[in-house]
């Protein structure tokens, strides 16, 4: 009698870019390495899974966010921009990054 074969239990991970002016990128569902499938972030699916931060993100310079809520993660872009700026006319991502980060709340 052979042995039972046990596959591991994975759960699925979910990982998805933002860019310079908040637009988030197609959300990759992969089950370790493997890639599940691909996710359209505008979709009821990949607004759910933006909205609840289950998505580990990356900013648009390669920054790990980690998972968090995509508001919270496009208020934190939105920070950083008018950091950058010192004062100046903000540049004009961060109406971009607002309008992007009401649908997400």
């Amino acid at each position: 009698m052979g042995h039972p074969i046990h596959e591991p239990t994975s759960v699925p991970t979910f990982r998805g870019t933002l860019s310079g002016d908040g637009r988030p990128g197609p959300i990759e569902e992969r089950l370790g390495r493997r890639l599940i499938r691909l996710i359209d972030p505008e979709s009821d699916d990949g607004v759910r899974l933006l909205s609840e931060g289950r998505v580990d993100l990356l900013g648009p310079d390669g920054t790990r966010l980690g998972t968090m809520r995509a508001a919270d993660a496009l208020r934190r872009l939105r920070e950083r921009l008018e950091h950058r700026a010192h004062g100046h006319a903000a540049p004009f991502d961060v109406d971009r990054l607002d309008s992007w980060k009401e649908r997400f709340e």
